[in-house]
């Protein structure tokens, strides 16, 4: 986070006169507006270069803003907890100081809230600006004569907010801001490959006095063009190979997806400094450093600091030009299928890492990641598999993600992948009896027991020939949940008590024997009608082929070792530093 005043102005952008123009007299107009617009596309080079042309009370703004504002980045190291605490100390105020004397502050010095990139902490900042314009929009009406003939201008304070979507409030008006378009500059790679790069979702910004753009606007113009001819063979390997990931990636994944025999962890995060450096990647997240944070003003010294957060890798972006630069090289190679399958197979890692934390001691760490990394997941579930076995890696990605899709409400988005994966592997394996479980499951829970009792019967046929005694322990439990649907609760308790009672050996996935027993304790405290029928008897439990194993696709391994190492990367330590119990 940083204020306006501290901030070099952005320099000057050309291509955006009537979005400045408009942005300017919603700011006249109305106390809250958002600027949307896919990512890289200038939201907020243009609403700080209008802030700026405010703050200096130039003839195109009417000094609207004499006071200045104040700005708080979201991606730069700010957690949901902490935006109201960053926006503070832009301000000038300590930590710990309420909205409603926040905002009374902004309003009586004139300073404007720039809510920087609130993708990330949506919630967290709809909240904020709600309390904020609770407090500082409550003092009347002016005439404001820059704001057109008898318009009212709510007097206080003001907020404007970037992000990809509105924040969905009442006061809110948005402001949409589309990418431009130009013409395709050719570029060439070593020399030898021609291709066109698309620069469209790029604003163009033009140098200041001193004559040399900053690096956040340089990528803008240079990437890919002019920092091609400076990357070495392996830098231009790993940018290629970088291409396949929608979204920012941390040095993790990235080890994971160019690492290779020709090109090492240790080599590809070197690369990734270097390729930083020419411009071709944007820093989304700093890392933070060693030093500890300074005290926030007004915070004494004999007063208790805030706890610290644990430390965060950085992550990276690769602009969408450079991406199908990268992309194209790829193909041209004859390297993306195989960087496609390293892809999906560092996603598999991902989700197994995910269902493990939920199984923890806090799931908040399981749900951080999976909203983190939802864009590379989503993918790794919808691109086309290359053969059989990438498409056993991606049934089972959806199967690791099933608290997603029964516990975070995305239900109708996981029957949709399961589907759809289902009909890309029809190999019998223990991983699809175990799909054919979660869907059926997740079908029982829409009410749709036609689909449910089909999906659980092949889930349970498919699980006692790979001698798998969780998945038809957790078919036991699905079938009670239809029982108790049909009212029918001596095959729901029959069912259920099967739950219950099952040892897991693979306790990861899938809900464990409390579930179970929270239903069966419902099912027994109901009174049983007189005319139920009697409970249809159940396949035996297999035992499995190894004592505290547990069979996949692949083979027999064994659950809690095994998980540990096929979580580990490329690159040594724990991943993200997240210590999962």
């Amino acid at each position: 986070m940083s204020a306006g005043a501290e901030d070099p102005p952005p320099p000057g952008i050309s291509g955006r006169a009537a979005e400045r123009s408009a942005l300017r007299g919603l700011l006249a107009r109305t106390p809250l507006v958002t600027v949307t617009g896919p990512a890289n596309v200038g939201k907020s080079t243009l609403a700080r270069a209008v802030l700026e042309e405010a703050t200096r009370g130039d003839g195109r703004a009417g000094g609207l803003l004499g006071g200045g504002f104040v700005r708080v980045g979201c991606r730069e190291d700010v957690d949901a907890s902490g935006v109201a605490a960053a926006l503070n100390r832009a301000a000038g105020l300590p930590y710990d100081t309420p909205p409603q004397t926040l905002a009374a502050h902004c309003a009586r010095r004139g300073l404007t809230v720039l809510l920087d990139d609130c993708d990330p902490m949506a919630g967290a900042c709809a909240w904020l600006v709600r309390q904020l314009l609770r407090a500082g929009t409550g003092a009347g009406a002016v005439l404001r004569p820059w704001a057109g003939a008898g318009a009212a201008v709510p007097a206080g304070l003001r907020i404007v907010a970037t992000a990809r979507q509105p924040l969905g409030l009442g006061a809110e008006r948005v402001l949409a801001v589309r990418p431009l378009h130009a013409r395709p500059l050719p570029v060439r790679w070593g020399g030898r490959t021609t291709l066109s790069a698309p620069t469209a979702a790029y604003e163009m910004p033009r140098a200041s006095a001193g004559g040399a753009l900053s690096a956040p606007y340089d990528v803008a113009i240079r990437a890919p063009a002019a920092a091609l001819g400076a990357c070495s063979p392996a830098d231009r390997l790993v940018w290629a190979r970088l291409s396949v990931l929608p979204g920012d990636f941390d040095g993790w994944l990235a080890g994971c997806v160019a690492g290779r025999s020709d090109v090492s962890a240790h080599e590809v995060e070197a690369a990734l400094g270097r390729l930083l450096r020419a411009s071709v990647l944007a820093l989304v997240r700093q890392a933070p450093d060693a030093a500890p944070s300074p005290r926030p003003p007004g915070l004494e010294p004999t007063d208790t600091p805030t706890p610290a957060r644990p430390p965060r890798p950085p992550r990276y972006r690769l602009p969408a030009a450079a991406r199908a630069v990268g992309l194209a090289h790829l193909r041209t190679a004859g390297e993306e299928a195989a960087t496609l399958r390293a892809f999906r197979t560092a996603c598999a890692a991902l989700a197994a890492e995910a269902q493990i934390a939920w199984q923890g001691s806090d799931r908040r760490v399981a749900v951080h990641l999976a909203e983190t990394e939802r864009h590379h997941l989503r993918a790794a579930l919808t691109l086309p598999p290359q053969d059989a076995a990438d498409a056993l890696t991606a049934l089972d990605t959806a199967v690791s993600l099933w608290f997603r899709w029964a516990d975070c409400g995305r239900r109708g988005e996981g029957r949709a992948h399961l589907a759809r994966l289902l009909r890309h592997s029809r190999d019998d394996t223990a991983v699809r009896a175990r799909a054919l479980w979660l869907a059926g499951w997740l079908a029982a829970q829409d009410h749709a027991h036609r689909t449910a009792e089909s999906l659980l019967d092949r889930a349970g046929r498919a699980a006692a020939r790979h001698a798998d005694p969780d998945t038809l322990a957790r078919v036991a439990h699905a079938r009670g949940l239809l029982a108790l649907r049909r009212a029918d609760p001596r095959t729901a308790a029959a069912c259920l008590r099967r739950a219950a009672e099952h040892t897991y050996q693979d306790a990861w996935y899938g809900p464990g024997p409390a579930h179970s027993q929270v239903l069966l304790a419902i099912t027994l405290a109901a009174p049983e009608p007189t005319n139920a029928p009697a409970p249809a008897p159940a396949p035996a439990l297999a035992p499995a082929a190894v004592k505290g194993a547990t069979t996949t696709g692949r083979g027999t391994a064994m659950p809690p070792a095994a998980h540990d190492g096929a979580r580990s990367g490329p690159f040594p330590g724990t991943r993200r530093g997240l210590r999962l119990t």
